[in-house]
């Protein structure tokens, strides 16, 4: 037999204001075995900030949407599908296959942006329920819902590779796929991540983790897939990297994005801060601290990502150890027509570890990272420490120093015709004007009453008129 229930209603501009998301209940009968909602909304605008409204939808079962917890999470499309269904052996892409729970279901709107009159929206929901169904036949504790697709594991805990026990890995930290508003398969993903020659690549989607399944099957190819999610808040996005339980992206305050934080934190997992820049969307949230990561490059440099170098840099200059990454946030690639000018791994972050999810997770966490434009080794750029005067440069990006007086090397490949920037605490200390393609640059440092040193590359790309661009950028190393 089949049910359907028309949930329709106006939401008032001013209530986006007092709370982005906005939730409808209705009941879910015992002995239904599939659901599928239809979602429309009037005024759609045509891009974020145009005239017009934007909606976002997901669902939760009866199980609870507290925040945090929320036992009920069942999956979360945005604003990119209008229609989605869920049974117990199969779903829509960004939902959460299992057992139809009996009981209060809620459908969630987020409310990212309304015209001033308002909107007036319509879900159609549709229940096919097996008739003659027995009353509490099916309970939360009931039959398994297949794969367990909102809890999981960190990898096991790693240390940061040392000089001479990694070695150099490349990768891409944040793209997206048809599970959230990507227009690419997993695989297709993850392919063109292989024919790029990267190492490693992270899957980031949207407020959903349903791509994990995805990447636990593919571990026969030759690049360590991490498992991740895009925290996508109305105040700004974070990346989290390898962890397989589900994040939750309601934060509507300081008070709720620390709460994320601390979640994140008892299970040993990172928040990068994303595109932290006007076309990001941007970092909104009062408080920058406590975040391990930071996205300070996010497609080609010259889609702002100054701004982003500059509030880095202010964080650092403050005394915050805060990392540098760098990830493409790809949505398309071939062939998927394209929409953005955000190429996979462009930029690319490169980090010293050992060839294992757990060894990249480590290096990032270390800081033993540098960021480039491309995966190619055309400007790869790293900055060594000798503490000691052994001439040995034990130490790299990320790790600290603590003698008075340090030496340090830069290893730079692609430099001809560019400038190698050394930095320290916001200031220029050299520039330095390379001829050749690979450069090694040793130069000997005061440390006393500095926080940290790092390094840059930048040169021209394309006119010269329109100025330098960096090309590669390192981790500081930092001075205790």
């Amino acid at each position: 037999m089949q049910k359907t229930i028309r949930l329709e209603g106006h939401i008032p501009c001013e209530r986006a204001r007092a709370d982005p998301y906005f939730y409808l209940p209705f009941e879910m009968p015992v002995g239904a075995r599939r659901i599928h909602v239809a979602f429309s909304y009037n005024d759609h605008a045509t891009a974020p900030l145009a005239p017009g409204n934007i909606l976002d939808i997901g669902i939760f079962d009866s199980r609870g949407r507290d925040f945090l917890t929320a036992p009920g999470f069942r999956g979360w499309s945005g604003s990119s599908k209008s229609e989605f269904e869920i049974r117990e052996d199969a779903a829509s892409l960004g939902y959460i296959r299992g057992p139809l729970f009996p009981g209060q279901w809620e459908i969630v709107l987020g409310l990212p942006q309304l015209s001033w009159d308002g909107v007036n929206y319509e879900a159609v929901v549709t229940l096919d329920v097996d008739e003659g169904a027995e009353t509490g036949a099916l309970t939360h504790a009931g039959s398994a819902a297949g794969p367990d697709l909102r809890t999981g594991f960190l990898p096991p805990a790693a240390q940061a590779a040392r000089p001479g026990a990694g070695r150099w890995l490349r990768g891409d930290l944040h793209c997206h796929t048809l599970h959230s508003d990507g227009e690419n398969s997993v695989r297709e993903i993850v392919d063109g991540a292989i024919s790029l020659g990267l190492d490693f690549l992270s899957v980031t989607d949207h407020n959903t983790i349903t791509h994990h399944e995805e990447l636990a099957a593919m571990t026969d190819l030759p690049i360590i897939l991490v498992p991740g999610e895009e925290v996508t808040t109305y105040w700004g996005h974070a990346n989290t990297w390898g962890l397989r339980d589900w994040v939750d992206f309601r934060c509507a305050d300081e008070a709720s994005i620390k709460a994320v934080q601390r979640f994140l934190a008892e299970r040993g997992a990172m928040l990068s801060i994303n595109h932290a820049k006007c076309i990001g969307p941007p970092w909104l949230f009062p408080g920058w601290d406590g975040y391990a990561c930071m996205e300070v490059w996010q497609a080609p440099w010259r889609f702002h990502n100054w701004e982003s170098l500059e509030k880095w840099d202010n964080l650092l200059q403050r005394g915050d150890r805060v990392i540098a990454v760098g990830g493409s946030d790809t949505h398309s690639i071939p062939p998927a027509p394209p929409r953005h000018p955000h190429g996979l791994a462009e930029p690319t972050t490169w980090v010293y570890a050992e060839p294992s999810e757990a060894g990249v997770l480590a290096a990032i966490r270390a800081g033993h990272a540098f960021i480039t434009d491309s995966p190619q080794r055309g400007s790869h750029l790293s900055l060594w420490a000798d503490e000691d005067g052994d001439g040995r440069y034990e130490k790299m990006m990320g790790d600290t120093v603590a003698a008075k007086v340090v030496r340090f090397r830069t290893d730079c490949e692609g430099g001809q015709g560019r400038r190698l920037w050394i930095i320290a605490d916001g200031e220029p200390l050299d520039i330095i004007a390379l001829d050749r393609p690979e450069s090694r640059i040793e130069f000997t440092l005061d440390m006393s009453g500095r926080k940290y040193v790092r390094a840059e590359l930048r040169g021209y790309r394309g006119n010269p008129s329109r100025g330098e661009v960096v090309w590669a950028m390192t981790n500081p190393v930092w001075v205790a």
